[in-house]
């Protein structure tokens, strides 16, 4: 399934323009990161969320300015910007996460950053097993439908991680990973 000649893979695909010639590394997450996994969209989005490593905000600032375009809000909201730019269809907000060395870091979760980094026709996405680790604790409906829709195409490395995650991320709590 090739993503960028799909109209429906549009927002994405224009984040992806704007963001290519950046000097930093950065993913597509949540909905639209289960949507490319998958190899379709399976619901509307309202944005689109990417992940940038914190240690690179000023490289992001600097690269973002000579694209035209806008970041904004850091100072409202720690962690998180809002990109602005009419070659954006649909509003973008960058999370950025920890890392030490090679290492993606999350709470008491290192991974390599190698390992969370999956792409389709181009476009960087967080594996998605990862963003499940964030999607199995939330009971919205568009999360409930993010869950079900990316967990079947886990494998079984895949799987086993998201539930030892799971697990010591909220030690004595059973693990929400159903079962195939």
């Amino acid at each position: 399934m090739n993503t960028t000649g799909n109209p429906g893979f549009a927002a994405v695909s224009a984040v992806r323009s704007l963001l290519s010639d950046l000097s930093v590394p950065y993913w597509i997450i949540g909905g639209w990161a289960v949507d490319l996994a998958v190899g379709r969209v399976t619901r509307e989005h309202a944005d689109v969320d990417v992940m940038m490593l914190e240690r690179d905000t000023e490289a992001l600032w600097s690269d973002l300015t000579e694209v035209g375009v806008e970041p904004a809000g850091h100072h409202l909201r720690p962690g998180h910007l809002v990109l602005h730019s009419g070659k954006l269809p649909l509003p973008t907000e960058i999370f950025l996460a920890r890392a030490d060395g090679t290492l993606w870091v999350h709470r008491n979760v290192r991974r390599e950053l190698a390992s969370i980094t999956c792409h389709r026709d181009g476009i960087p996405y967080l594996a998605p097993e990862v963003v499940l680790l964030f999607k199995t604790r939330s009971t919205a409906g568009k999360d409930q439908h993010d869950v079900a829709t990316v967990l079947p195409v886990l494998d079984a490395r895949q799987r086993s991680w998201l539930q030892y995650t799971l697990k010591h991320l909220q030690p004595g709590r059973r693990a929400a990973v159903p079962r195939r």
